[in-house]
C-alpha cells in the first residue's frame, strides 16, 4: 500500500508554515550568483530548525518548538500566470513518475484471498501534486496562515553606502505593504518584522569595513535585528577547478530547486500532439474512408472509443463510434472558464492560452537556464554552510518567535478589551439592519458579511493562526473556536469554514495532549461549505488534503475515501484522478481490504489521467487495476481496461506492449458483442501493422521471426500427421486403394499391426526380425509418438491442422503455409564437405532462397472462417532432400476482408507464390506448433508429478527415394449375394523412381478374395466365372465326375506374381482376382495390407506398406443344412464295411429378400475331401434343381469312402473333388475360383478341430491321445460341400444378369447338423468361485460321451413282411440277423442285451428318435413283441470287423412292429467294468399279416 515519506504531522507542519519575505539589493544578488542561485534560494535548504525552541503564549504559558520550517519567498516575484502554474502542476505529477518503472512498477506484493497484487510502495507523484498545489496557493483575506510576518532585507557589503540602501529598501517595503494593497505579497499586520542582513564576501570584500557597517546596522536598527552573513569562503578560481569533481561540492540546494522540463509530448498531451514527425501514426480515423490504409479503422487510436451493440446498429458513413470513458471527451467540461478557478489544473489542452504564452515561456527559459550553468553552491565551503544554518537559527529564535510572542499579547488584549464594546455596538447595527463599516478589501464575493481589517473576528483570527504557526495548538484551538462561533452567527461562511479546518487541525495536531476527541464533523463541515456556500474548490482541495492524512493516521481509511470521492468533480481532471487513485489506496488499506473497490477507482483515475493528458499514470493505474480483474471472469471489464491500456501503450508508442494488450481483447472466452469484437480486430490489425512497418522499416524482406497471432485457436495436439500420398479419387471403374487418411480409425491399429507381422513374417522365412517396428502411417495424439516420422524424397507429408474461430465474427486467413526448419544430412548435394547450417522459411533473406528447392511448401491462398466455426486446413510439405525436418510453426496473414487470388508475383501460380508480409488490410504471423506428449504414469514419481513423454510427431526424418506402390481395384463391385462368386481385376503400378519385389497381400479375410493359380493367372470373359468341363455324351446320368489334387496351403498372406519378380519404375500390371461374397448378409470390411520391398534396400527402412479397407453390402441368398448318417440296409457280403458309406442329406432354403432376383437354381454339389466321393443316391437324374423365394430343397446323396487301396495310391495327401451335376454342363471344381475358395475357407491344416472342440480338452494327454483318435474315427467323416448355383437378376432397364455363387458345408462327423452359416461360439459358464480350494483328485481322461456311444453300428436282416395264421399257432416266430460292425480303429467287447427295453434305457443314452427330422413313422407298435432264446450275447470285434448274430423274435398279434428294441453295450477296455450304451436310431420295420388258412 502506498505511503508517504512524511508523517502527517510533518506535512501539515510545511503545509502551515511562517512566510518571510526577502526583499534583496542588486550588490546582494550578484554575490549570490555567485552559486548560481538567487538569495531565497541560497537560505532555502536551512529555513527548518534542527534544535529546539520556547515561546510563551498570551496567557504565559511555555511551548517547545519542534523542526519548525520557514517558508521564505522573494518579496518583488510575482505569482505564474493561470496556464503556467497549470503546466507546473503537470510537470511536477509527471516528472515524478520513475523513469525505469514499469507499468505495475516494483512494490509489495500484498496477498488478499485468492488475489496476489502488486502495488506501489509510494505515490510521489501525488506527493509532488500536494506540495505544487500548496505553494501556488494564493493567499486569502479571510486567513493569515500564508500571509508574511517578517521581512528580510538584505544588502551587500559592498554597497558604496548601505545603511542608506537599507533605508531605501525598508521604505519600499512600506509602500508596498500600506500604498498597494493589492499586490502580493500580503502581510500579517502593519507591524511586521524587519530582518536587517549584510551580506559579505570573504574573497573580494575587506572584513573590517564589514564589521563596521555591521556595528552601525545594530546601533540604528537594534542589534536583534541585524546580521552579518558571510559568504562565499571559495573564489571563483577555486570554483573552476573543483567544477570537473562535483563530489567534492556538497548540493543540498538541488530538491528544492524546480526541475528541468521534460517536454515530451507522448507522456501526457494526447489532445493536441500525436507524432507529429511520424505519419504512420493518424491522430483520427473515421469508419468509411476511402483514401489510404486508413479505411479498415473504424475508430480513431485517440479516441479510445468501444463500440456497443446500439452505436454499432446505427452507425453509418462517416459516424464516429463514441464512449462514455473515451479521450475525445477531453474538451467536453460544459461553460467552465479557465479564469474560475486559477489553481485548479485542467487538462493540457487547456493550459497554453494567448494570455498565458509567455509567462510559459519565461518559466521555461528561467529552469532552462538553471540547469545550464554551474553547480549550486560552488563558492561556498562547509564553514560557509554553517554561517548560513546559524544565521536562520539567530532569526527564528532571537527575532522571529520573540516578535511573535509580542504580537500575540498585543492580538489578545486588543481583542479582551474590545470584545465586549464590539458585541454591543454589532448588535445594535445587527438591530438597525446596518453592516459592519467597510474599508477593507471584500474578503470573498459569496460572503454576505465583510470584515474591515481591524474587526475583532479577524483579530482573533489572526492571533489564532499566529499560535497555530508557532505550534501552541491548545491555545490556537480555543481562539478558533471562539472565532467560529461569531463567524456562524454573523453568516460568514468563508470565514466560518476556514475556522473549522483550523480547529480541526489544531486538536490533531496536539495528539495524545488533546483533551478532546478529534472532530471529524468539522472538517466535513468545512469541505461542503467551502464547496456550497463559498464555491471554492480549491481551498476545499487542501482541506481535503490534510484531512485525509489526519484520518488515515488514525486508521479512518474509509472515510478518507470518502472525503477524496466527494473532491471529484469535472472541473479538474488531474485533481480528480490523483484524490481517485489516492481513494483507491484508502480501500487497500482497510480492514478487510477491498479489493474490487480498489480496482474499480484505480479505473476512475486511470480516466480522469487520460483526460488530463497523462498517460504514463493513466497506464500505470489500468495496469494496477487490471491484476483484479484478470482471470476473475470479469470479461467485459478485462477488455476494457485491456483496450484503454493498448490505446495508452500506443499513444506512448510502445507498440509491443500495446499489442500485447489487444491480443488479450481477442481472447476465446470473450463476451463481447460481434460489432465490439470487429472493432476490436481492427484495433488489434492496425496496431500490428504498425509495428511490422515498424521492424520492417526501410527494407524490403523481413529479416526478423514473425510474432506470434492470438487469432484463430490452434490447437496443436489435435495436430495430424500424414506422410503417405492421400488417397487417390476415383476415376471410371478404378477405384483406387483407400491407404490412410485423417479420418481413419484409430481402433483398428491391432488388427492392422497383425496383418502386417504376417506379412513380415512370411516375407522372412516364418520368422519376424528383431527390429521390426509396425509402420505408423498417420501420426495423432492417440498414436506412439516416441519415434519421429519417416518421410521419403519426393513424397509429400500432409499435416492436418485444426482451427477454431472463437469470435463471432468472420476472419480471413491468407497466404497460409507452414514454417519449418531443415537440416540437411551430410551427404547433401548443396552442402558437400562442410558442416550444414540449420534452414528455415522464416526469415526471408538471400541465404535462405535455397529453402525452396529443398522443401517445396504448398501455401493456401484463402480460408475463411465464419463466426465460432471449427475447421481443418491440410498443408503439405515435399522433400527434396535427405535431412531432418522439423515443422515449427503456422504463418498466415490475418485479416477481415477477403483479397481474393494473390497476384503479387506475375507468373507463378498462387500455390508456389511467396506471400507479402504486410498487405492493406491484414497482418503476417504465426502460429507455434508445439505438442504434448502423453502423461507418463508408470512409476511413483511420474504418478505423483506431471511428467510427459517425447511427441516428436513434428520432428520428422527425411530418407532416401523409395518405391511407391499404387493399386487400383477395377469393377470392383459395392453390393454382393451371399456367396457370389465374381470376377474382377487389380491393377498394380509403382509410382516411385526405385524397383520393388516381394509384392504381397496380407488380408484380414483370406476366404474374401483369390487371385487364382499363378501358373493360370490370366484375365478371362468376366461372363464366365467358373472353368465348365465338356463331358461325352456316353457317360451315365447317374456318374459323377472326379478329380484329384494336391491340398493347396493358403494363409493370410499371398502373393502376387511379377514380371521377373521385380516391378520397374512407372510399370503396372494387371492380375485377374475373384471375390466372393460373406455368408452371412450386412455390411463387412475387408482389410488388404500390401506388402513390398525396394531392390536396394536400406538400413532403416526395409519395406513398405499400402492399406485398403474394401467395404460390401452382402443381401441373403442361400441357406444350406446338411447332416451324415450312416446307411441303414445292410450289405449282403459279410465283409462289407457299412462305415465306407453315409446318406447325405441337404436342405436348400431360399432366403433372398432383394425384389429382383427371382429363383435359385443348384447347378451341382460338390464334395471335397481326402477320403470321401459323392455320388447320386438315385439312379434317376434330377436335370433342374430350383429353389424358388422362401422355399426349401431337401436333397440326399450318398457318400462312399475311397477304397484302401486308391488311397494308397494316393500317397501325397490330396484332395478329391467329387462332382453331382443337375444340367448338362460340369464345372470343374478343381479349377479356379471354386477350389481356391475352398482352400482359403477351409485350410488343409484343420485336422481334427472340430472334433478336439467337441471333445474335453483334459484328457488329451501323451499316453491316451492315440487311443482316443481310434476311437475318433467311428464318427469322423471330414467332408465338405460345395454347393454352386446360379440366380437370375431383372434389372428395371428390362436386362438380365445372371450370378453365380457357391456355398460350403463342412461335415465333420456321423448325426451333426451343420450350416453355411458360420455358428457363435458361446462361452460356458463359469462354476461359481471357491474362496477354499476343494482338494479333488486329478481328473481320469475319458473320451467323449459323443464318440464312446456311436463306436459300433448295427442292423437288422429280416423277412420285411410275414404272414400267419395266428389261430393255428398263437405266436409267430421271425428270424432276424444282427449284423454289428465296429467303426473305430481299437478291439471292443460288445454285449447285447435283449431283456432290456429301449424305453427303459432313454434316460441313459438318450435316443435321437424324436428329434430326428429324418425319421418319423407313425403307428409303428415296439412293445408286444419279446425276443426268444438267450437274453445275453457276447462277442469281441476288432477294428472295423463285422458279425452277424442269430436272433428270434416271437410276435403274439398281427401288425407292424420295429424290431431294434434291444440294448447293445459296448466296452473298449480289456474287462468289462465300463460298458457304454451305444446309439441306434434307426429303425427296422417288420409287417406280421395275419392270414389263416381256410
Amino acid at each position: 500500500m502506498a505511503q508517504c515519506k512524511q508523517t502527517p504531522q510533518e506535512f501539515i507542519q510545511s503545509a502551515f508554515c511562517p512566510q518571510v519575505a526577502v526583499l534583496c539589493g542588486n550588490d546582494a544578488e550578484s554575490l549570490c550568483q555567485k552559486n548560481n542561485l538567487s538569495f531565497v534560494e541560497l537560505i532555502q535548504p536551512f529555513c527548518r530548525l534542527t534544535t529546539e525552541a520556547h515561546v510563551r503564549d498570551p496567557n504565559n504559558v511555555p511551548h517547545t518548538i519542534r523542526n519548525l520550517k520557514i517558508m521564505v519567498r522573494d518579496m518583488n516575484s510575482q505569482p505564474p500566470q493561470l496556464a503556467v502554474s497549470r503546466k507546473m502542476i503537470n510537470d511536477a505529477v509527471s516528472n515524478a513518475y520513475p523513469q525505469n518503472a514499469e507499468p505495475l512498477g516494483r512494490g509489495n506484493v500484498v496477498v488478499v484471498g485468492d488475489y496476489d497484487l502488486q502495488l506501489s510502495t509510494s505515490t510521489p507523484w501525488f506527493e509532488a501534486f500536494r506540495e505544487c498545489f500548496l505553494q501556488l496557493m494564493l493567499p486569502s483575506d479571510h486567513e493569515f496562515l500564508n500571509h508574511c510576518l517578517a521581512c528580510m532585507i538584505v544588502v551587500s557589503s559592498g554597497h558604496s553606502d548601505p545603511l542608506s540602501q537599507f533605508q531605501a529598501l525598508s521604505q519600499q517595503q512600506h509602500q508596498q505593504q500600506h500604498q498597494a494593497s493589492g499586490k502580493l505579497p500580503k502581510w500579517f499586520c502593519p507591524n511586521i518584522l524587519k530582518y536587517y542582513v549584510l551580506i559579505h564576501d570573504v574573497v573580494e570584500s575587506e572584513q573590517a569595513k564589514a564589521e563596521a557597517i555591521y556595528q552601525s546596522m545594530k546601533s540604528t536598527f537594534g542589534a536583534n535585528v541585524c546580521h552579518l552573513l558571510q559568504i562565499n569562503s571559495r573564489s571563483m578560481q577555486t570554483a573552476e577547478t573543483m567544477k570537473n569533481d562535483p563530489t567534492n561540492i556538497p548540493d543540498p540546494w538541488s530538491q528544492f530547486l524546480p526541475k528541468p522540463v521534460e517536454s515530451d509530448s507522448s507522456e501526457y498531451d494526447a489532445s493536441t500532439a500525436v507524432f507529429p514527425d511520424d505519419s504512420a501514426f493518424p491522430s483520427r480515423l473515421v469508419e468509411g474512408a476511402t483514401n489510404g490504409e486508413n479505411s479498415i479503422m473504424q475508430q480513431s487510436i485517440e479516441d479510445a472509443t468501444e463500440v456497443t451493440e446500439d452505436s454499432a446498429a446505427s452507425s453509418s458513413g462517416q459516424e464516429v463510434i463514441d464512449h462514455p470513458l473515451a479521450l475525445n471527451n477531453i474538451m467536453s467540461t460544459s461553460g467552465r472558464s479557465a479564469s474560475e478557478e486559477p489553481l485548479s489544473p485542467l487538462a493540457t489542452g487547456d493550459l497554453i492560452s494567448a494570455s498565458g504564452g509567455s509567462g510559459q515561456n519565461q518559466y521555461n527559459k528561467k529552469v532552462s537556464d538553471k540547469s545550464k550553468t554551474l553547480a549550486h553552491g560552488a563558492c561556498l565551503t562547509i564553514s560557509d554552510h554553517d554561517r548560513l544554518r546559524i544565521f536562520m537559527h539567530e532569526f527564528t529564535v532571537r527575532s522571529l518567535i520573540p516578535w511573535a510572542e509580542r504580537t500575540m499579547r498585543i492580538l489578545n488584549d486588543q481583542l479582551t478589551s474590545r470584545k465586549g464594546i464590539h458585541r454591543s455596538i454589532f448588535s445594535v447595527r445587527k438591530w438597525l439592519g446596518g453592516t459592519k463599516p467597510t474599508g477593507g478589501a471584500t474578503t470573498n464575493q459569496n460572503t454576505t458579511v465583510v470584515y474591515t481589517v481591524e474587526a475583532p473576528e479577524l483579530q482573533m483570527r489572526r492571533l489564532g493562526d499566529l499560535a497555530f504557526l508557532f505550534q501552541m495548538y491548545e491555545f490556537s484551538y480555543q481562539t478558533y473556536h471562539t472565532a467560529k462561533r461569531d463567524f456562524n452567527n454573523d453568516h460568514a461562511w468563508l470565514h466560518y469554514a476556514g475556522a473549522l479546518e483550523m480547529a480541526c487541525l489544531a486538536i490533531f495536531m496536539q495528539g495524545m495532549f488533546s483533551q478532546k476527541q478529534y472532530p471529524h464533523h468539522y472538517m466535513e463541515s468545512a469541505i461542503t461549505t467551502y464547496l456550497t456556500s463559498c464555491k471554492n474548490p480549491t481551498l476545499a482541495t487542501r482541506a481535503t488534503l490534510v484531512s485525509s492524512e489526519c484520518l488515515k493516521s488514525r486508521g479512518m481509511y474509509c472515510e478518507a475515501a470518502m472525503q477524496f470521492i466527494k473532491m471529484t468533480s469535472e472541473d479538474s481532471d488531474l485533481r480528480s484522478a490523483l484524490l481517485l487513485e489516492q481513494a483507491a489506496h484508502c480501500f487497500m488499506n482497510m480492514k478487510p481490504p477491498m479489493v474490487r473497490k480498489y480496482a474499480f477507482h484505480m479505473i476512475l483515475a486511470g480516466h480522469r489521467f487520460s483526460k488530463s493528458g497523462q498517460r504514463k499514470h493513466a497506464l500505470r493505474s489500468y495496469s494496477q487495476a487490471l491484476q483484479v480483474y484478470k482471470g476473475k471472469n470479469w470479461c467485459l471489464a478485462e477488455d476494457h481496461i485491456n483496450f484503454t491500456l493498448g490505446r495508452q501503450l500506443f499513444n506512448l508508442k510502445q507498440l509491443e506492449n500495446a499489442v500485447a494488450a489487444f491480443k488479450h481483447l481477442l481472447s476465446p472466452d470473450s463476451k463481447q458483442t460481434g460489432p465490439q469484437q470487429s472493432a476490436f480486430l481492427r484495433e488489434y490489425l492496425f496496431v500490428y501493422k504498425q509495428l511490422l512497418s515498424q521492424n520492417l522499416g526501410e527494407n524490403s524482406l523481413f529479416t526478423c521471426p514473425l510474432p506470434e497471432l492470438p487469432l484463430p485457436v490452434v490447437d496443436s495436439n489435435f495436430t495430424k500427421v500424414l506422410v503417405c500420398r492421400p488417397p487417390a479419387v476415383k476415376y471410371g471403374n478404378k477405384a483406387p486403394a483407400s491407404s490412410v487418411y485423417f479420418d481413419y480409425d484409430a481402433s483398428d491399429t491391432s488388427q492392422w499391426m497383425e496383418l502386417e507381422e504376417a506379412a513380415v513374417t512370411a516375407a522372412n522365412q516364418g520368422s519376424l526380425p528383431i527390429t521390426f517396428r509396425p509402420t505408423t502411417q498417420c501420426f495423432t495424439q492417440k498414436t506412439d509418438n516416441k519415434y519421429s516420422p519417416i518421410g521419403y524424397v519426393g513424397e509429400p507429408i500432409t499435416i492436418e491442422i485444426h482451427l477454431q474461430n472463437p469470435l463471432k465474427i468472420t476472419l480471413v486467413l491468407s497466404d497460409i503455409l507452414l514454417l519449418w526448419s531443415f537440416a540437411p544430412s551430410m551427404s547433401g548435394e548443396f552442402f558437400g564437405q562442410d558442416k550444414p547450417q540449420v534452414i528455415t522459411n522464416e526469415i526471408e533473406c538471400v541465404k535462405n532462397k535455397i529453402s525452396d528447392e529443398i522443401i517445396t511448401t504448398q501455401v493456401i491462398p484463402e480460408v475463411i472462417l465464419q463466426g465460432n466455426e471449427y475447421k481443418s486446413i491440410h498443408l503439405s510439405l515435399t522433400p527434396q532432400q535427405t535431412g531432418e525436418l522439423r515443422v515449427v510453426a503456422l504463418a498466415y496473414n490475418l485479416g477481415t476482408s477477403s483479397q481474393g487470388p494473390n497476384v503479387s508475383v506475375p507468373g507463378v501460380e498462387p500455390l508456389n507464390a511467396k506471400p507479402s508480409f504486410i498487405s492493406g488490410v491484414s497482418v503476417r504471423g504465426k502460429q507455434r506448433l508445439e505438442v504434448q506428449g502423453p502423461r507418463l504414469n508408470a512409476s511413483k514419481e511420474e504418478k505423483t508429478s506431471k511428467v510427459y513423454g517425447p511427441d516428436r510427431r513434428l520432428d520428422l526424418v527425411i530418407q532416401p527415394r523409395m518405391p511407391h506402390l499404387q493399386v487400383h481395384f477395377c469393377d470392383f463391385p459395392e453390393t454382393l449375394l451371399c456367396g457370389e462368386v465374381r470376377q474382377t481385376s487389380l491393377e498394380v503400378s509403382n509410382c516411385g523412381s526405385c524397383s520393388m519385389h516381394k509384392l504381397s497381400v496380407a488380408c484380414s479375410n483370406p476366404e474374401f478374395f483369390t487371385f487364382g493359380q499363378h501358373s493360370k493367372c490370366e484375365l478371362q470373359d468376366s461372363r464366365t466365372v467358373y472353368e465348365y468341363v465338356n463331358r461325352s455324351s456316353e457317360v451315365s446320368n447317374n456318374s459323377a465326375g472326379c478329380a484329384v489334387m494336391e491340398q493347396n496351403c493358403v494363409g493370410r498372406v499371398s502373393d502376387i506374381p511379377l514380371p521377373n519378380g521385380t516391378l520397374l519404375p512407372g510399370s503396372t500390371i494387371v492380375l485377374p482376382m475373384w471375390i466372393r461374397g460373406a455368408s452371412v448378409g450386412g455390411v463387412h470390411e475387408v482389410d488388404f495390407l500390401f506388402y513390398y520391398e525396394p531392390v536396394e534396400s536400406s538400413a532403416k527402412t526395409r519395406h513398405r506398406i499400402l492399406r485398403h479397407t474394401a467395404v460390401l453390402y452382402t443381401s441373403e441368398s442361400l441357406s444350406v443344412q446338411a447332416m451324415a448318417q450312416r446307411a441303414n440296409a445292410h450289405l449282403r457280403e459279410p465283409s462289407a464295411d457299412q462305415s465306407n458309406v453315409c446318406l447325405i442329406s441337404c436342405a436348400l432354403e431360399n432366403l433372398a429378400t432383394y425384389a429382383p432376383l427371382g429363383e435359385l437354381q443348384i447347378c451341382q454339389v460338390t464334395c471335397a475331401s481326402s477320403s470321401w466321393m459323392v455320388q447320386h443316391l438315385s439312379t434317376t437324374h434330377q436335370t433342374d434343381i430350383s429353389v424358388k423365394n422362401k422355399e426349401t430343397v431337401h436333397l440326399c446323396l450318398r457318400g462312399v469312402r475311397c477304397s484302401p487301396a486308391e488311397e494308397d495310391e494316393l500317397k501325397w495327401n490330396p484332395v478329391i473333388f467329387s462332382n453331382v451335376t443337375f444340367g448338362q454342363d460340369e464345372i470343374n471344381s478343381s479349377a479356379t475360383p471354386c477350389s481356391d475358395f475352398y482352400f482359403r475357407l477351409f485350410p488343409p491344416d484343420r485336422g481334427n478341430s472340430v472334433l478336439q472342440t467337441s471333445s474335453a480338452v483334459s484328457y488329451y494327454t501323451p499316453q491316451s491321445s492315440e487311443l482316443f483318435r481310434e476311437l475318433d474315427t467311428a464318427i469322423k467323416v471330414d467332408l465338405t460341400l460345395i454347393i454352386l448355383w446360379k440366380a437370375i437378376l431383372s434389372s428395371p432397364e428390362g436386362g438380365v444378369q445372371s450370378l453365380v455363387g457357391q456355398h460350403h458345408v463342412m461335415v465333420d462327423k456321423i448325426n451333426n447338423p451343420v450350416t453355411s452359416y458360420p455358428l457363435q461360439k458361446t462361452t460356458p459358464e463359469l462354476p461359481p468361485v471357491k474362496l477354499i480350494r476343494d482338494v479333488e483328485p486329478p481328473p481320469t481322461p475319458k473320451p467323449s460321451s459323443e464318440v464312446t456311444t456311436q463306436l459300433t453300428h448295427y442292423s437288422f436282416d429280416h423277412t420285411a413282411q410275414i404272414q400267419h395264421d395266428f389261430s393255428k399257432t398263437r405266436l409267430c416266430f421271425v428270424p432276424v440277423t444282427m449284423i454289428v460292425q465296429n467303426c473305430s480303429g481299437v478291439a471292443v467287447n460288445v454285449l447285447i442285451d435283449t431283456t432290456k427295453a429301449r424305453e427303459r434305457l432313454q434316460t441313459e443314452a438318450g435316443s435321437p428318435m424324436t428329434s430326428s427330422p429324418f425319421y418319423h413313422l407313425p403307428g409303428i407298435n415296439s412293445n408286444y413283441f419279446s425276443w426268444a432264446g438267450g437274453t445275453v450275447k457276447e462277442k469281441r470285434l476288432e477294428p472295423r470287423e463285422t458279425t452277424e448274430l442269430r436272433l428270434s423274435a416271437c410276435f403274439p398279434k398281427p401288425g407292424i412292429f420295429n424290431v431294434n428294441q434291444l440294448a447293445v453295450f459296448v466296452s473298449y477296455k480289456e474287462d468289462f467294468s465300463e460298458m457304454i450304451l451305444q446309439k441306434h436310431s434307426a429303425p427296422s420295420v417288420v409287417t406280421i399279416v395275419n392270414s389263416p388258412q381256410r
